[in-house]
Protein backbone atom coordinates (compact mmCIF):
# COMPACT_ATOMS: atom_id res chain seq x y z
CA UNK A 1 0.00 0.00 0.00
CA UNK A 2 1.12 3.51 -1.20
CA UNK A 3 0.91 6.87 1.23
CA UNK A 4 -1.74 8.09 -2.05
CA UNK A 5 -4.31 5.17 -0.89
CA UNK A 6 -3.95 5.62 2.82
CA UNK A 7 -4.19 9.69 2.66
CA UNK A 8 -7.51 8.52 0.30
CA UNK A 9 -8.88 5.56 2.99
CA UNK A 10 -8.30 8.69 6.13
CA UNK A 11 -9.85 11.54 4.07
CA UNK A 12 -12.82 9.01 2.91
CA UNK A 13 -13.36 8.11 6.61
CA UNK A 14 -13.17 11.61 8.01
CA UNK A 15 -15.71 12.64 5.82
CA UNK A 16 -17.85 10.10 7.02
CA UNK A 17 -17.32 10.76 10.79
CA UNK A 18 -18.03 14.95 10.18
CA UNK A 19 -20.85 13.84 7.69
CA UNK A 20 -22.21 11.35 10.61
CA UNK A 21 -21.71 14.43 12.94
CA UNK A 22 -23.61 16.68 11.50
CA UNK A 23 -26.46 14.42 10.71
CA UNK A 24 -26.61 13.51 14.69
CA UNK A 25 -25.90 17.71 15.50
CA UNK A 26 -29.38 18.55 13.14
CA UNK A 27 -31.53 15.23 13.94
CA UNK A 28 -30.73 15.35 18.21
CA UNK A 29 -33.69 17.40 20.06
CA UNK A 30 -31.97 20.54 21.50
CA UNK A 31 -34.88 22.17 23.74
CA UNK A 32 -34.25 24.74 26.40
CA UNK A 33 -35.04 23.94 29.84
CA UNK A 34 -37.67 26.99 30.14
CA UNK A 35 -38.30 29.55 27.45
CA UNK A 36 -38.20 31.58 29.52
CA UNK A 37 -35.03 30.47 30.92
CA UNK A 38 -33.37 34.41 31.48
CA UNK A 39 -36.21 35.94 33.12
CA UNK A 40 -36.67 32.87 35.41
CA UNK A 41 -32.78 33.68 36.23
CA UNK A 42 -34.03 37.47 37.94
CA UNK A 43 -36.66 35.55 40.07
CA UNK A 44 -33.76 33.08 41.64
CA UNK A 45 -33.67 34.28 44.94
CA UNK A 46 -37.35 33.74 45.48
CA UNK A 47 -37.21 30.06 44.65
CA UNK A 48 -34.45 30.02 47.22
CA UNK A 49 -36.30 31.55 49.56
CA UNK A 50 -39.35 29.26 48.74
CA UNK A 51 -37.29 26.06 48.68
CA UNK A 52 -35.91 26.98 51.93
CA UNK A 53 -39.61 27.59 53.44
CA UNK A 54 -40.34 24.49 52.16
CA UNK A 55 -37.93 22.79 54.14
CA UNK A 56 -38.65 24.58 57.06
CA UNK A 57 -42.13 23.38 57.63
CA UNK A 58 -41.78 20.45 58.88
CA UNK A 59 -43.57 17.96 57.08
CA UNK A 60 -43.15 16.66 53.81
CA UNK A 61 -45.41 15.71 50.59
CA UNK A 62 -45.09 12.34 49.89
CA UNK A 63 -46.55 10.57 46.25
CA UNK A 64 -46.83 7.07 45.36
CA UNK A 65 -47.34 5.38 42.15
CA UNK A 66 -50.43 3.08 42.29
CA UNK A 67 -52.91 1.05 39.73
CA UNK A 68 -54.87 4.32 39.85
CA UNK A 69 -52.05 6.63 38.94
CA UNK A 70 -49.40 8.69 40.69
CA UNK A 71 -50.97 10.21 44.16
CA UNK A 72 -49.73 12.72 45.87
CA UNK A 73 -50.36 12.75 50.16
CA UNK A 74 -50.03 16.43 51.80
CA UNK A 75 -49.22 17.37 55.22
CA UNK A 76 -52.39 18.94 56.74
CA UNK A 77 -50.27 22.13 57.38
CA UNK A 78 -51.06 22.27 53.22
CA UNK A 79 -55.15 22.78 53.89
CA UNK A 80 -55.03 26.08 53.40
CA UNK A 81 -52.91 26.23 50.39
CA UNK A 82 -53.63 28.48 47.40
CA UNK A 83 -52.33 29.72 43.67
CA UNK A 84 -50.80 25.92 43.48
CA UNK A 85 -49.52 24.12 40.34
CA UNK A 86 -48.21 20.82 39.84
CA UNK A 87 -45.41 20.76 37.12
CA UNK A 88 -43.70 17.59 35.72
CA UNK A 89 -40.98 18.63 33.76
CA UNK A 90 -39.54 15.56 31.13
CA UNK A 91 -35.81 16.63 29.91
CA UNK A 92 -35.57 14.73 26.93
CA UNK A 93 -38.84 16.10 25.21
CA UNK A 94 -40.73 18.92 26.03
CA UNK A 95 -43.69 18.19 24.69
CA UNK A 96 -44.41 15.36 27.39
CA UNK A 97 -44.38 18.09 29.78
CA UNK A 98 -47.23 18.24 31.91
CA UNK A 99 -48.64 21.22 34.63
CA UNK A 100 -51.91 20.35 37.04
CA UNK A 101 -53.33 22.81 39.33
CA UNK A 102 -53.30 22.06 42.84
CA UNK A 103 -56.35 20.58 43.99
CA UNK A 104 -55.96 18.73 47.47
CA UNK A 105 -59.11 16.73 48.19
CA UNK A 106 -60.62 16.67 52.22
CA UNK A 107 -57.74 13.61 52.95
CA UNK A 108 -55.00 15.76 52.14
CA UNK A 109 -54.49 13.38 48.35
CA UNK A 110 -54.75 14.55 44.56
CA UNK A 111 -54.73 11.87 41.86
CA UNK A 112 -53.21 12.66 38.55
CA UNK A 113 -53.74 9.42 36.44
CA UNK A 114 -51.08 7.03 34.27
CA UNK A 115 -53.10 8.56 30.85
CA UNK A 116 -51.70 12.08 31.67
CA UNK A 117 -48.45 10.80 31.03
CA UNK A 118 -45.90 8.80 28.70
CA UNK A 119 -43.26 6.36 30.17
CA UNK A 120 -39.88 7.97 31.12
CA UNK A 121 -38.25 10.12 33.76
CA UNK A 122 -40.04 13.36 34.49
CA UNK A 123 -39.16 16.22 37.37
CA UNK A 124 -41.51 17.16 40.12
CA UNK A 125 -42.39 20.65 40.82
CA UNK A 126 -44.69 21.43 43.17
CA UNK A 127 -45.57 25.51 44.11
CA UNK A 128 -48.02 26.75 45.88
CA UNK A 129 -48.89 30.06 48.97
CA UNK A 130 -50.54 29.79 51.85
CA UNK A 131 -53.02 31.97 53.12
CA UNK A 132 -50.74 34.52 54.06
CA UNK A 133 -48.85 34.38 50.37
CA UNK A 134 -45.88 32.82 51.81
CA UNK A 135 -44.67 30.95 48.55
CA UNK A 136 -43.02 27.33 48.71
CA UNK A 137 -41.63 24.77 46.40
CA UNK A 138 -41.17 20.89 46.49
CA UNK A 139 -39.00 19.48 44.27
CA UNK A 140 -38.49 15.63 43.50
CA UNK A 141 -38.95 13.09 40.46
CA UNK A 142 -40.31 10.00 39.26
CA UNK A 143 -39.91 7.44 36.54
CA UNK A 144 -42.92 5.69 35.09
Amino acid sequence: MNWGKGITIFMLAFIGFIGTMVYVAFTKNADLVRDDYYENELAFDQLKTDKSNYTHMGTEIHFEKNENGVTFLFPPAMTGATDGTISFYRPDQKKHDREFDLAINENGMQLLPYSNFKEGYYDITIQWKDQAQMGYIFESNIQF
